[in-house]
């Protein structure tokens, strides 16, 4: 990487010679204990991180991509929306010639910052599929000079692969509405700037109907909490006027809306309706086809391979702000009746 540290540089500063810095950086015994520590120390403080393949590949690219999925957000492998966009991502990169190598996310205290595994592996780009934006090391990351792609995430500099939530939104809101639902309840996820977008969308939406926001109708529930989702459901029949639909943040949340809705007696469509959003497969599994917004993660995972080998290939691009938006689709579903 242009920005790392090298055994010369440290070689410089100590006056010694290189293979004298590689000895201190192995911990070999055919070098004094003081001029190991002060190899080590001047190491340390120049933020130098050992490159296993500097000695082979020098300045060539190692067509090697790290792959940040953080779980800290509960939204890892285990979901199906990050899965089909890893799936795409991965084979358009392979059939460009590149790999894919995962960034250690453990919390193990002795761990390399994500910045620090980049440098160690030589990643020509990174994809960063799911990440706690507001984690240091993240934000470390996002300022390197590394080529960098994300998902749903705005950053100067780097390529933005985004779902089109705002217009999305606006479509599930649009064949609510044309069903003749007007009080229509909204179970958002926790803020965040995919949630901002959508929460603007359901709220522009009523308002250019004229129908006033009820806040009664709209909560708060972490994304794929589907106990959460649960509990929300039942406080909504407890209102003086219950909803005629409810929108959940994503489709697990709503099959246990679904299920709960059923436990109490509800028929839907009939005595209420839901929405989910993301299109997973279970959506058309469970009874009646919970109607929902997919978000075409093929699509998301191509543009986002395409768009990282190009910044990798040719720098010059690096450095520029650019977003990609792809549009999703509406399901109709069964689940959403008419009143």
């Amino acid at each position: 990487m242009r920005d790392s540290v090298s055994m010369k540089d440290i070689a410089k500063i100590c006056n010694v010679a290189v293979s004298t810095v590689s000895k201190a950086m192995n911990d070999r015994s055919d070098i004094s204990p003081d001029k190991k520590e002060e190899i080590q120390r001047v190491a340390r403080e120049l933020g130098y991180v050992p490159n296993y393949m500097a000695a082979t590949l020098k300045s060539k690219k190692t067509h090697n991509i790290g792959v940040l999925l953080s779980e800290d957000t509960g939204m890892g492998l285990l979901h199906e929306h990050f899965t089909r966009i890893l799936n795409s991502f991965k084979t358009t990169v392979e059939e460009r010639g590149y790999t894919i190598t995962f960034i250690n996310i453990s919390k193990v205290a002795d761990r390399l910052s994500y910045l620090e595994q980049c440098k160690y592996m030589n990643f020509d780009g990174v994809f960063i599929l799911c990440a706690d934006f507001n984690a240091d090391e993240t934000k470390e990351l996002l300022a390197s000079r590394l080529p960098l792609v994300t998902i749903d995430y705005d950053c100067e500099r780097h390529v933005n692969i985004a779902s089109n939530h705002y217009d999305d939104m606006l479509k599930l809101m649009e064949f609510v509405y044309m069903r003749g639902h007007r009080k229509i309840a909204y179970i958002h996820g926790e803020m965040s700037p995919v949630t901002e977008l959508r929460l603007k969308a359901y709220n522009d939406y009523l308002m250019s109907k004229n129908i006033e926001v009820n806040r009664e109708y709209i909560y708060t529930c972490p994304y794929h909490d589907h106990q959460k989702g649960i509990s929300l459901t039942k406080a909504m029949f407890n209102l003086k006027e219950p909803p005629t639909c409810i929108l959940y943040p994503d489709d697990l949340v709503a099959v246990g809306g679904l299920n709960m809705l059923q436990i109490m007696g509800k028929q839907v469509p009939g005595d209420i309706s839901i929405a989910g959003y993301d299109g997973v497969n279970i959506v058309g599994v469970v009874k009646p086809h919970i109607t929902t917004i997919r978000q075409d993660t093929t699509s998301m995972g191509i543009q986002a391979g395409n768009k990282l080998i190009d910044r990798m290939e040719h720098p010059e691009e690096n450095g520029k702000t650019d977003v990609i938006v792809v549009d999703g689709m509406l399901e109709h579903g069964e689940s959403v009746g008419v009143v």
